[in-house]
């Protein structure tokens, strides 16, 4: 990690940088020291995304109550070090059993969570884990950000916006994941359907390498514009940052050229 600070002085853009990198799995300080060397030169954002259980890979047993501490605690200090908001999910016990969970770590300490939805059914995730009850939309910088969990992608009804009074529910949906290259023409479809069904920025942020079951993850991370245009794709199977600027203006611009919103179901 660096020392340097951003200031958020441009209301019109969020900064955002997503982390494209190999999970090695059980091996959380490994994860945790590749991703702070990936940043440490990096410039500032206000927004840092990382993959699907990035410090872990998929495991549940009894040390992940430690190490969601370590985990909780590194990506606290990354929030207040960088002055950039911090969000990834990790695997979390309550008295209900494990949850598939999003922290949302800003640079004041705020906190916010969001339990994924959507248990991927041809995997042991349904018997790990409960499903999430309810959606999350988080502010930051005057943006409002929905937050989604790799397999939730699928489901469009889950993740639809709304207008009321004039106002969007949110501006950037995110998608935190662990998305098999064997399906990658469908993430790369559905977060641009996503973006513009719903007329909001997407931020796609997957993981590479090869997991345990021998699984392989291309990556694939990207940033989609509201009409759906890719603005900005990491190349695949290659650990990388993936760093772009949002526009309010862009952003309202075409909602108001194109006010599908008003005719939403």
């Amino acid at each position: 990690m660096n020392n340097s600070t951003s200031s958020h002085s441009h209301p019109d853009t969020l900064r955002v940088t997503l982390v494209q990198n190999s999970i090695q799995w059980h091996n959380v300080q490994h994860n945790l020291d590749t991703i702070s060397e990936m940043l440490r030169d990096a410039a500032p954002e206000e927004l840092i995304v990382l993959p699907e259980n990035f410090a872990t890979g998929f495991i549940v047993d009894n040390q992940l109550s430690d190490h969601a501490a370590t985990i909780l605690a590194w990506m606290r200090e990354l929030a207040a070090t960088r002055q950039a908001a911090v969000t990834g999910t990790m695997a979390v016990h309550e008295p209900t059993g494990w949850y598939n969970r999003l922290f949302f770590i800003s640079p004041d300490g705020t906190e916010h969570t969001y339990d994924k939805r959507h248990l991927f059914p041809t995997s042991p995730e349904p018997e790990l884990f409960r499903k999430g009850e309810r959606q999350t939309v988080i502010p930051l910088h005057g943006w409002n950000i929905c937050p989604q969990i790799c397999y939730d992608l699928r489901f469009p009804v889950w993740s639809r916006n709304a207008v009321t009074n004039g106002q969007f529910r949110y501006d950037i949906l995110l998608y935190v994941a662990n998305w098999p290259a064997a399906r990658a023409d469908i993430w790369s479809t559905l977060l641009r359907a996503r973006a513009i069904e719903n007329q909001c920025y997407v931020l796609g942020c997957n993981c590479v390498g090869t997991d345990p079951q021998k699984r392989e993850y291309q990556g694939d991370t990207q940033v989609i514009a509201p009409n759906g245009a890719v603005q900005a794709i990491a190349m695949s199977g290659t650990p990388q940052l993936l760093q772009g600027t949002l526009s309010r203006t862009r952003l309202d611009a075409w909602r108001t050229r194109f006010p599908v919103s008003e005719d939403w179901d």
